[in-house]
């Protein structure tokens, strides 16, 4: 188990410039590259105009907004304190935002596909790879003498680089990304725990990804533990200690399986949750 503090970690830029735009992350927690289990999960900034074009991922995403509001499409956005769930293989966007003074949680992972997802260090990898054999522009790329029409989405590209062959999507499970507008979710008593409510989102794909909030009264406990699923909390807001230590609004923890992080608030707290039942640690498709 292990707790960080968001607040305390500096931000670090430019490290995703195969997309337009302006974004600053700070990495809570990653897994362990070339695992079906691996992912990435970051506060991320943005304090300029992105924008990415239409496009799908071979893993699945998570997005909370913190702050402000975040573009998926046209006429479709992300609003603050809203869940949006992004499966494998199913499109989305274009995404275009103007403006900053927006933040959001993104975790980007594996699904129940068992394709697994590609690591920080190989996606800077293959990026200052492809810079010198071609272009990265609006979201696409290029290769050099390659005509306009014919190029690519740049994170396909950079993927396809790093491991050498055709990238090839799983199943469409969802016809669209997933939006949760949490604010008309009602807080549930939790029978086991007295003082806590929890939003349930709800279970995604065979896997069972559970996205929920819980939110915790003053003086209130709860003990968060799954013996076969990986389950990461970010505290929206509040203050308490634990087995882990002290938090606050923005630390995040990361309880593995078979752990139990007990946490106790000292005021009124809220935490966005994601629970990640653990994929068979087959071969890698």
């Amino acid at each position: 188990m292990e707790v960080v503090h968001a607040e305390q970690m500096a931000w670090s830029e430019q490290e995703e410039r195969h997309r337009t735009g302006s974004l600053a992350f700070k990495t809570l927690f990653k897994g362990t590259e070339g695992d079906p289990n691996n992912f990435r999960w970051v506060l991320s900034r943005n304090d300029g105009d992105y924008a990415s074009p239409f496009h799908r991922h071979n893993f699945d995403q998570v997005r909370f907004c913190v702050k402000g509001s975040a573009n998926i499409a046209p006429t479709r956005d992300l609003m603050e304190g809203d869940v949006g769930f992004f499966p494998e293989g199913t499109p989305y966007g274009p995404q275009k935002d103007s403006g900053g003074g927006r933040m959001t949680l993104v975790f980007q992972g594996g699904g129940a596909s068992g394709l697994g997802y590609m690591s920080a260090a190989q996606l800077r990898q293959g990026l200052e790879a492809l810079e010198k054999l071609g272009t990265f522009a609006g979201g696409r790329y290029r290769f050099q003498g390659q005509a306009e029409t014919d190029s690519r989405d740049s994170y396909e590209a950079i993927w396809e680089h790093i491991h050498g062959r055709a990238l090839k999507y799983p199943p469409m499970r969802y016809a669209d990304p997933i939006l949760l507008r949490a604010a008309n979710f009602p807080w549930v008593p939790d029978a086991a725990n007295p003082h806590v409510s929890r939003r349930l989102f709800g279970s995604f794909t065979e896997r069972a990804t559970r996205l929920e909030m819980i939110k915790l009264e003053p003086g209130a406990t709860v003990a968060l533990g799954e013996p076969n699923a990986l389950i990461l909390a970010f505290v929206v807001h509040g203050t308490g200690s634990g087995n882990a230590g002290n938090w606050s609004e923005h630390s995040a923890f990361r309880i593995e399986a078979g752990e139990t992080a007990k946490l106790a608030a000292d005021v009124s707290a809220e935490l966005h949750v994601i629970v990640l039942p653990l994929v068979n640690r087959n071969a890698l498709v």
